[in-house]
């Protein structure tokens, strides 16, 4: 076993570790700072890298602060609890600067304009793992970074009020064995943390299902909706789908259906995304429920809204029937075999918002081929976008403006906002 050795760190990296060197290898390790003496231990090695976790920290950065959550560093969910929000904000934004140009050779010397809101209870979608405790008993939590080990918990500081008072009724013992059957336990508010969708999956029998859900709406102040997932069934209970609203616009969600959980800077993301376009066509892909398909409606004559994912294609569906006049065509499929079949296309917008994924240059070879007007890139991966710029800026498309949004402090994921326009066209 190797002899633990004394780590310091010279810059984040994404991913939420800490990057550095020690006898010619390079290190990365989790909750070490850069500039930090720690003490560490290798974990593994992988093609000459080393993993290493901390031990303990034998001289503290000026910039750590004291986290919040008593689960810090136990529980995977957050990586970033011990530096300050405004902190973190910066080293989100080098990251992503960084991310750009090693990946994707993209020298970007403009601005980019960095988006925050309230640090603490700002989701309103929750994950629980049901599991065992240490104690061997039956419990809700978070898995261990990198594990499946359960890190049972009372109370989640970056989730709504609404969600950690549900929380907190749900690990009693009364309602924690009624959910033992079950492997994970999914929450999602509404816009105004009021109303709640609840979705089970697990090994209930179809009668205790139908008992457990009835019990759920009856008891549990706020659930609105229970979904019970069971092999390859999905039942729902109660309302058929929450209702968000963002801006002036509602949408239905249903069950398992993926939605934005970052609920105070959702209104603000919306606007970036579709502010200052106007024209004929738009092309929303990726387009999930249709976040950003309604308010595109307001400013093109037609929206073309495609999506892939079944429970989300019927939510599409519904919310572009809810705008008058039918400008909106939700589109079921992916959104290659959509451009592959659309070579006469002329958009004036395409609005591309793809699974951490990306892309890929397939698809992006369609769409160059039609030649959009401009193009506004929403990711949720640095890596990904790196990529996915990159091969759009060889192939005649000049990078206009990028933006930032922390929908997740305390982690180290990145949302961010590229709009680009073809070589020699005037800049947004």
């Amino acid at each position: 076993m190797p002899s633990p050795f004394e780590f310091s760190p010279v810059k984040l990296v994404y991913g939420g570790e800490a990057l550095g060197f020690h006898t010619g290898h390079t290190v990365f390790a989790p909750l070490v700072l850069p500039g930090e003496r720690a003490l560490v231990e290798e974990v593994r090695r992988q093609k000459g890298v080393v993993f290493a976790r901390p031990l303990r920290i034998l001289q503290a950065s000026p910039e750590r602060i004291e986290p919040k959550c008593p689960y810090f560093t136990r529980c995977g969910g957050c990586q970033y609890q011990h530096l300050s929000p405004e902190a973190q904000l910066g080293i989100k934004t080098e990251i992503l600067r960084e991310t750009l140009r090693r990946l994707g050779q993209i020298k970007w010397e403009g601005p980019i304009t960095a988006h925050s809101g309230p640090a603490w209870n700002y989701r309103n979608q929750a994950q629980l793992k049901i599991g065992k405790s240490p104690d061997g008993t039956s419990a809700l939590g978070f898995f261990e970074a990198e594990s499946n080990r359960l890190v049972p918990i009372d109370a989640c500081p970056i989730i709504s009020p609404r969600l950690n008072a549900l929380l907190s009724v749900l690990r009693t013992e009364l309602w924690i064995s009624e959910l033992a059957p079950g492997t994970e336990l999914e929450l999602l508010a509404d816009d105004q943390d009021q109303k709640v969708m609840l979705t089970l999956t697990g090994s209930w029998l179809e009668d205790e299902a139908e008992t457990l859900a009835t019990k759920l709406l009856a008891e549990l102040d706020g659930v609105s909706t229970v979904a019970i997932a069971r092999d390859e069934s999905l039942k729902t209970f109660g309302e058929p789908y929450l209702t968000y609203r963002v801006g002036e616009f509602a949408y239905r969600i249903g069950p398992t259906a993926f939605f934005q959980s970052a609920r105070f800077l959702l209104p603000e993301f919306v606007s970036a995304v579709t502010a200052d376009v106007s024209g004929a066509v738009a092309l929303d892909l990726y387009a999930g429920v249709g976040l950003f398909t309604l308010p595109l409606s307001k400013e093109f004559e037609q929206v073309m809204a495609v999506e892939v994912a079944p429970q989300a294609t019927a939510n599409l569906a519904a919310n572009a029937r809810t705008v008058p006049g039918r400008k909106v065509r939700a589109i079921a499929g992916t959104t290659f075999d959509y451009l592959r079949r659309s070579a006469q296309m002329d958009p004036d917008l395409v609005v591309l918002d793809p699974p951490r994924a990306g892309v890929g240059a397939e698809t992006l070879r369609l769409l160059l081929a039609l030649r959009p007007k401009r193009l506004h890139y929403v990711s949720c991966s640095p890596p990904t976008l790196a990529r996915d710029l990159g091969f759009l800026l060889k192939h005649g498309y000049q990078l206009d403006s990028l933006e930032l949004f922390d929908f997740f402090p305390q982690t180290y994921h990145i949302e961010s906002l590229a709009r680009l326009s073809p070589v020699g066209r005037e800049r947004a």
